[in-house]
């Protein structure tokens, strides 16, 4: 009925075995699509902690603003964190304990992070100080110019030469 070769049948063997496997594979572990009905009540959540990490691979976004690959990776991380029922300060952690402290947005207000906190506001205060003390100093001080006489031939010169220039 049918002619086949040996290695015809075993090539064709070879598909039927894979795509049946394939199959098996895709119906037991779906792909994990992030979507609304997905997310539901816990979307605020999720916005929440994308919001306090960094992305990545882009300059100075946050997770929840940037499309990069890395950020959609740290977004279904964090839904399935959630899933798993861990809390916020948890979520929080694991993405500092494998990427650092810089993975923050902002830096935790503790230690010598401190410092960055309280520099800026420090170094605002010194400046409209000294703005603020340089204008009251300097400000309220009339400032009068005393011009030295000039000499009867200094005088001269410059009549002189008014004179030619009202000619010309």
């Amino acid at each position: 009925m049918f002619n086949f070769s040996k290695q015809e049948l075993s090539l064709f063997l070879y598909q039927k075995c894979f795509s049946v496997i394939f199959t098996l594979f895709i119906s037991i572990v779906p792909p994990q699509p992030i979507s609304a009905k997905e997310i539901g009540e816990s979307s605020e959540r999720i916005i929440k902690l994308s919001e306090q990490l960094r992305c990545p691979t882009c300059q100075g976004l946050s997770v929840k603003d940037s499309e990069a690959g890395f950020s959609k990776i740290f977004k279904g991380k964090i839904i399935e964190l959630i899933k798993i029922g861990k809390s916020d300060e948890e979520i929080i952690k694991y993405f500092v304990k494998r990427y650092g402290e810089w993975i923050l947005r902002s830096p935790k207000k503790e230690g010598f992070n401190l410092v960055l906190w309280i520099l800026p506001g420090i170094g605002i205060f010194i400046g409209i100080s000294w703005v603020f003390l340089r204008f009251k100093i300097f400000g309220n001080k009339p400032v009068e110019i005393k011009l030295k006489k000039l000499t009867p031939e200094e005088e001269k010169k410059v009549i002189e030469d008014l004179r030619i220039f009202k000619e010309d």
